[in-house]
């Protein structure tokens, strides 16, 4: 998965469910998935594995 698939699933998840809930499940700042949801940013390599794992863990 690529950086901007990963933004994209973000935004798809933020549909249903609050970034802020996103936030402290991942353990990653609201400020920070704030900044890569807008596409200011990219992840690090490590806050990247906790995004991707928490979008493709827990879809329904």
């Amino acid at each position: 998965m690529t950086q901007e698939e990963l933004r994209a699933a973000l935004l798809k998840r933020l549909e249903r469910e609050k970034q802020c809930w996103i936030s402290k499940a991942t353990g990653i700042n609201k400020d920070t998935l704030s900044r890569f949801k807008r596409g200011k940013i990219d992840l690090y390599d490590y806050l990247f594995v906790k995004l991707e794992a928490y979008l493709t863990n827990s879809e329904s």
